[in-house]
């Protein structure tokens, strides 16, 4: 295991997953074995990957406008005011944690 990798922490499960930096959350949790809710197979369109930011929003990649549209069509303009990500999209740089249900260790 090469290169800078940080923890980001599943709640109310507890799983943990090691994340490249840079990589996008769910694209680490699919490597990883997890499974992640979502609709749309990591193409931005159904918003079911969103997770809640709990803590270490800043160590998140900046929401480009695709994943703003995916948030707004599916969840509303109020989306973009709440600490809401899509995992499809938002790349890791630091340790976070997050709130998503039904993500399932693969072990």
């Amino acid at each position: 295991m090469f290169g800078l990798r940080h923890t980001v922490t599943i709640e109310p499960s507890g799983l943990r997953l090691d994340v490249p930096d840079g990589e996008r959350l769910m694209q680490a949790a699919r490597e990883a074995g997890f499974w992640w809710p979502n609709q749309c197979d990591m193409q931005c369109r159904c918003a079911g990957c969103f997770v809640t930011v709990v803590e270490g929003a800043q160590y998140l990649s900046e929401m480009g406008r695709a994943e703003a549209e995916a948030l707004v069509n599916q969840r509303g303009q109020r989306a973009l005011d709440e600490p809401v990500r899509l995992a499809c999209q938002l790349g890791v740089y630091g340790d976070v944690t997050v709130r998503k249900t039904g993500v399932r260790s693969g072990g």
